[in-house]
């Protein structure tokens, strides 16, 4: 039961229900209509069930706040009557857990929470809420954001940073797991040629081009934005591709008219279409600041980035530390603009050892970086869970 709405599912919810009906489970899929107010939305797509509840509020809003939201999800549960053998929160709002919870508790059902982004106490709240919400609701969101997380059967969280914080409000550590985000190989099975990328979005094929994407969250997109303009200036002709922010948002962060000019940005695109769009990239920026809201998350596009076969530049903080030192996939650079330009223009100069890297990266998110493999220590975990719930003395 997921607190995002139905367009933002594919990052995790998504490609959990894909995997693990392909592994023979009966799974359904809870989270937000995009904008419905009325009507519950049943559908079934690649062997799995997705229902969209109706929610009352409206755009960035539906996030598990409505409990009108809440009790559609509760009444359509107790209505089904559905015997799970396991139910998974991923988050818990009051949209999420409350319905979930009562459902679980009635029958008898364990139930663990998923945690994927550290908002409360210096997290997102801090970088993606205006002042007034955070004195209004900041204690409310951290609440419901810790409250319930020693109070289930597990806890499954998208990096070790959120697996320590939850052990340390309670939770049993023999009942955590690490799951990070993965390579969605289904979508990216076969990705688009560099020069059928260029020609959808615009770009020549005989300049480099660098690339952020942020379907979502673009706080770091004027970082990505400044090493970019380094870069042009020792590599002239080099274009910036921004797939998701608008033209407006490149408007806010480049310096120049000159550099503006230099920037092609897409807008928001379904998930679908970005193996069509990224490769027209000769190499990833994925600026991470040292923030604890970084230490604490995963950023999803780097597996569409090692998928796209492209190098990134990335900075040395949080999960991504652990995977740049295992994999050859780019490069870690300082957390500044300069830094980073100067980590990219040695791979841009080098487009041999570029192309190396990045078949590197596509291999390993084949092979090592892929949902089959992650879904599969998840389907584990659960087998566990629903273990010591029966058997809890054993």
């Amino acid at each position: 039961m997921s607190n995002h709405r139905r367009f933002k599912v594919n990052f995790r919810g998504f490609p959990w229900g894909r995997e693990l009906a392909r592994l023979g489970h009966d799974v359904d899929l809870f989270c937000h209509a995009d904008t419905a107010i009325l009507q519950t939305h049943v559908e079934q797509v690649e062997g799995f069930r997705i229902v969209e509840s109706p929610d009352l509020l409206v755009g960035a809003l539906r996030q598990g706040w409505d409990p009108y939201c809440a009790a559609r999800r509760g009444a359509f549960l107790f209505r089904e009557n559905k015997p799970y053998d396991i139910i998974h929160c991923l988050d818990t709002r009051l949209a999420v857990i409350w319905p979930a919870l009562a459902y679980a508790r009635s029958r008898g059902i364990p139930i663990v929470s998923d945690w994927i982004d550290w908002w409360g106490r210096g997290g997102l709240i801090d970088e993606r809420r205006p002042a007034w919400y955070k004195a209004s609701f900041g204690g409310i969101e951290t609440w419901f954001e810790e409250h319930y997380r020693a109070r289930l059967d597990g806890l499954s969280a998208i990096s070790h940073a959120l697996m320590r914080r939850g052990i340390g409000l309670g939770c049993d550590p023999s009942r955590c797991i690490v799951i990070n985000g993965a390579a969605d190989m289904t979508t990216f099975a076969a990705p688009d040629s560099r020069e059928a990328a260029r020609a959808r979005v615009g770009l020549p094929n005989d300049t480099p081009v660098v690339c952020f994407s942020g379907l979502d969250v673009l706080i770091d997109l004027p970082l990505a934005v400044q090493a970019f303009e380094i870069i042009r200036a020792q590599i002239p002709g080099t274009r910036l591709l921004l797939v998701g922010p608008s033209q407006d948002d490149a408007r806010s962060c480049a310096s120049s008219p000159e550099a503006l000019a230099a920037i092609t940005a897409t807008g928001k695109v379904p998930y679908k279409d970005l193996p069509k769009i990224l490769p027209a990239a000769d190499l990833f920026l994925l600026p991470f600041p040292n923030k604890i809201v970084n230490v604490g998350r995963w950023p999803n596009k780097i597996g569409d980035y090692m998928a796209v076969g492209r190098p990134t530049v990335a900075n040395p903080v949080g999960e991504l530390v652990e995977l740049f030192g295992r994999y050859d996939i780019g490069r870690l650079a300082g957390a500044t603009a300069d830094e980073m330009a100067a980590a990219s223009i040695e791979l841009l100069r080098d487009p041999a050892r570029s192309s190396a890297i990045g078949q590197e990266a596509r291999r390993i998110a084949a092979n090592d970086l892929n949902w089959s493999s992650q879904i599969v220590r998840l389907e584990h975990w659960y087998r566990e869970i629903i273990r010591l719930r029966q058997h809890p003395k054993n």
